[in-house]
């Protein structure tokens, strides 16, 4: 007998869309981890249908997908070009989120989108001044150490080899985030310079997803890093919590040694709780509304985001 037919009926599956490795995730109905298995994102364009027939085989009840900018509770067979555009924020029809994304869609299976932190209800409407509060794979972080640690109160500092995010968790709600483009990385700068972007503007180059992907100076974006999360921490007289696959660049914080990326295993919490099972309790935490283009107020904002409602 195989090892996927000794496994308990209910299983939960979750998408960690890393910038390196896509992290594909399966627990049980009592949350034990039944298989995990990683493949280089630059493989994701060309063996998005074999890595979703994989996750298949294990026959999941439900599926959290990978979300990219998040989105509500979108099931995978209501994914349409728009939903989809939200979820990447790109014109590019192609990607490995892109890629990855229709391969699911077409797929008969329970599936849904989470939100990211800018969607989320318990973050005050006053703080959405930015689009990437923190994506919803970093959302599927905080949830697993909400959950796996029963933790109400922290400060979530995770560190990708790419982007950083910071997450405020206070009586077990996400109530603050800053995303990998608002703060820098260890590869990508961050928000960027005003009078940088008016330079561009100037030379004729336009600001693309390159440019926000690059350019970063590690040892400031480390002491910048380090500097906010001691900040709310003390504001909020919470722990911090380390995570992520650069989190030893980072001195402070607790730290746990963990065989798989948190963002997946969390993804897949999410599903068996959205579905009834092991951490159902939690799933207040997800509470969420609107898309990732809903709170901006800058002059002129429709415009620029009226392409996502021809596709």
């Amino acid at each position: 007998m195989s090892d996927i037919a000794r496994q308990p009926l209910m299983l939960f599956a979750g998408v960690d869309p890393g910038s390196e490795s896509y992290a594909f995730s399966i627990i049980n109905e009592v949350g034990n981890q039944v298989s995990y298995f990683e493949i280089p994102t630059q493989s994701i364009p060309h063996y998005s249908l074999s890595a979703v027939r994989r996750l298949l085989d294990y026959k999941p009840y439900c599926i959290a997908l990978p979300s990219g900018h998040g989105l509500p509770l979108v099931r995978g067979n209501q994914l349409n070009d728009e939903y989809i555009a939200l979820l990447t924020l790109s014109k590019s029809k192609e990607g490995p989120l892109h890629s990855i994304l229709n391969a699911f869609r077409f797929m008969i299976i329970n599936s849904f989108t989470i939100p990211s932190v800018v969607e989320i209800e318990s973050v005050p409407i006053y703080r959405k001044i930015w689009i990437d509060m923190g994506t919803a794979d970093k959302v599927a972080s905080a949830f697993f150490y909400r959950a796996y640690l029963s933790l109400s109160d922290f400060v979530l500092l995770e560190m990708g080899r790419h982007f950083s995010s910071i997450m405020v968790v206070k009586d077990g709600k996400i109530i603050d985030g800053f995303g990998g483009t608002v703060i820098p990385g260890l590869a990508s700068p961050g928000a960027i310079d005003g009078e940088v972007v008016y330079l561009l503007n100037k030379a004729g180059i336009s600001v693309d997803k390159e440019t926000i992907y690059s350019g970063s100076n590690e040892e400031r974006s480390i002491e910048i890093l380090e500097m906010i999360s001691s900040s709310l921490a003390h504001k909020y007289d919470s722990k911090i919590i380390v995570s992520g696959p650069a989190k030893d660049k980072i001195s402070i914080g607790e730290k746990m040694n963990l065989p798989f990326k948190e963002a997946a295993i969390g993804s897949a919490m999410i599903a068996s709780g959205i579905c009834g099972y092991a951490y159902r309790d939690y799933i207040d935490m997800l509470k969420s509304n609107g898309n990732p283009v809903s709170f901006m107020r800058l002059k002129g904002w429709d415009e620029v985001v009226s392409w996502i409602k021809t596709l």
